[in-house]
């Protein structure tokens, strides 16, 4: 009991020195167990992932679009911003009468992959110059803005990072930084709440051909094909 009451009176001087404070953040999550996991509880295996193209339309430009890639799918509905790297180049990629946004370095790679036709470059911006760029999310009514971080790369993708801060650690860092909801729209059990919109009730994991599917119908999606990884 003494052992436990000095525990007790140890917290009751943090909280009044004013050091406790109550938020969200993204934590690993058993949904077998409904428990949160410790990152030393999580064992990683080779995974067969679907691997798709999104653009997200520039807000009052419905033939202009900055293109992410994902092999997560199901996390789309928590998407709150899309994430460019500050000191990349970017350039605008034209197909017909289509413009789409993607990393200078990678665009050869994004034309092939998403097979485009009747191609030119257009102009080049850094990252900075496209910070605050407002996009329409691809099938919720929300928007999704263009915010800076260091954790994008180059190694794959567009340069142009589909952010949740409700489901990653990155995502969680830069999101504090510009004032995003660390929005995670899944229940304990592993079920997608009202907030994912017409997926409300679904298991994630079963929901992707799902989401695919819906991107499709609404001709969000360039490109789609698995991933081993």
């Amino acid at each position: 009991p003494a052992y436990e009451a000095t525990i007790l009176e140890t917290i009751r001087d943090i909280y009044k020195a004013g050091h406790v404070y109550k938020a969200k953040k993204p934590v690993y999550w058993s949904v077998g167990c409904e428990t949160a996991l410790a990152e030393a509880e999580v064992e990683y295996q080779d995974h067969t992932s679907h691997s798709i193209y999104v653009p997200f339309q520039v807000k009052g430009k419905p033939d202009q679009f900055v293109v992410i890639w994902t092999t997560t799918p199901w996390t789309l509905p928590a998407n709150l911003a899309i994430a460019v790297h500050e000191l990349y180049q970017y350039v605008e990629v034209h197909s017909g009468s289509k413009t789409y946004i993607v990393a200078k370095d990678l665009a050869q790679n994004f034309i092939e992959t998403c097979k485009l036709e009747n191609i030119h470059l257009g102009i080049e911006k850094t990252g900075k110059d496209l910070e605050g760029l407002c996009c329409l999310h691809p099938f919720l009514p929300r928007e999704s803005k263009v915010i800076l971080s260091e954790f994008v790369t180059l190694d794959t993708g567009t340069g142009c990072v589909h952010t949740a801060p409700g489901h990653g650690q990155e995502d969680y860092i830069v999101g504090l930084r510009y004032g995003l909801d660390v929005l995670s729209p899944v229940d304990e059990k592993g079920r997608f709440t009202k907030e994912a919109g017409v997926f409300e009730g679904e298991y994630v994991f079963e929901a992707n051909e799902k989401i695919i599917g819906l991107l499709k119908e609404k001709n969000a999606l360039l490109q789609t094909g698995t991933l081993v990884h």
